[in-house]
């Protein structure tokens, strides 16, 4: 609960590329090199985009823009519309994926980092976990409102739909100008969602107690934890991401880098873990044209958590939400989520909203979530085989 508090309150908001991400990440440095010196401590420095719009919002204003210019008697500019609106809605499902965009390149970008510590096991390493908490918070989302939020599918998340289905009715179109109301309607639609994608990111930055200084909170526990008592053979990796409730850029940077070394490595996205009943997600996404999975043995070792300690409560569920896991399951790691979820809802609890504070975190659900990761990381350092066999 310290850790949550100073996070949130004593640092407070911590918006993407922001001095106040860094300040979190220098706390994270000065907590782990408190607790021991020997281990291995890196930061991983970068820049990245502020927001989530820079992805969204030239997406949906190019579809809406390109299906206006099809509405026209010539094939030629039928054609060109209908082509370029089908192949961005294919780039509007890899945004909600956490895919990068052509243009994220050319954009402003701020400083950002990754803090990553290496905790070695007492004897040799044969196995490798791998713990990922990212230190940024969010910002008050309009969409994300506990009476909105279960649109969300069918507004931003539809914009995928709405490409396809638009670009395909400009190709069959037409001199005879076939669905021309239809056309002009979704090219608004699209405009519509483009300005939504900017309003949405326009609110306030929330202090993120429980998304996401909760799950930094709890791999600090589970440090002091493995100080006290190391596992035998399996190396712990806390991945402390930066950037990530903007594109993710955080734990891109963290693949890309030690996916090769790392790939027969468990990972395990902790977010949003003090509030609500524990869960690991078994379907993640807000688009339905754009859902991603978890990966069957980071599944299968959950499940044995579970059975393991059927105190927890620990459950899969499928989670509205978009997360770290999509890049992580992208490079085809053995990836997972651990996430909180409320009971009445099924939703992440005070998702980027102002409620989002210390207020709400439960101390319980807290220390639950520490108990399911250090369960995790012992069910790896204890198995027979790695990876675990299917039942």
């Amino acid at each position: 609960m310290e850790h949550v508090r100073h996070l949130s309150v004593v640092i407070g908001p911590r918006h993407p590329a922001s001095r106040a991400e860094r300040e979190a990440a220098a706390y994270v440095h000065q907590t782990i090199r408190g607790l021991d010196r020997r281990w291995e401590l890196a930061n991983q420095p970068f820049r990245s985009v502020g927001g989530f719009r820079y992805r969204i919002a030239p997406l949906a204003i190019l579809t809406g823009l390109s299906l206006w210019f099809g509405l026209t008697r010539s094939r030629r500019r039928q054609f060109a519309a209908g082509v370029t609106s089908v192949g961005l809605s294919v780039l509007t499902r890899d945004a909600f994926l956490l895919r990068p965009a052509v243009w994220e390149s050319w954009l402003r970008r701020g400083e950002s980092e990754n803090v990553i510590v290496r905790i070695p096991p007492r004897g040799k390493t044969r196995r490798r976990v791998v713990f990922v908490a990212h230190l940024d918070s969010g910002v008050h989302r309009l969409t994300a409102d506990p009476r909105l939020v279960g649109q969300l599918p069918r507004t931003l998340g539809g914009m995928t739909l709405l490409a396809l289905v638009g670009g395909v009715l400009t190709l069959l179109a037409g001199r005879n100008q076939r669905w021309r109301m239809l056309r002009s309607l979704s090219g608004g639609l699209a405009l519509g969602g483009a300005a939504l994608a900017i309003i949405d990111e326009m609110g306030p930055d929330v202090h993120g107690a429980n998304g996401n200084a909760s799950g930094v909170a709890a791999l600090l526990g589970l440090a002091e934890a493995l100080h006290r008592r190391p596992l035998e053979n399996t190396e712990v990796v806390l991945a402390f991401t930066g950037a990530a409730t903007a594109v993710g850029t955080g734990a891109d940077i963290l693949a890309t880098q030690y996916a090769q070394e790392w790939h027969d490595a468990l990972w395990v996205v902790v977010n949003s873990v003090g509030t609500g009943e524990l869960c690991w997600a078994t379907r993640h996404g807000i688009s339905p044209y754009a859902y991603y999975y978890p990966h069957p043995d980071a599944v299968r070792v959950i499940e044995r958590v579970a059975s393991a300690r059927p105190d927890l409560g620990l459950m899969g569920k499928t989670m509205l939400s978009v997360d770290e896991v999509s890049i992580l399951r992208d490079r085809d790691l053995r990836a997972v989520a651990l996430m909180g979820y409320d009971r009445v809802t099924g939703l992440l609890p005070n998702w980027r909203q102002h409620s989002d504070t210390i207020h709400a975190i439960d101390p319980a659900a807290l220390g639950r979530a520490v108990d399911a990761i250090w369960t995790t990381a012992r069910v790896v350092d204890q198995a027979a085989e790695w990876p675990l066999a299917g039942s």
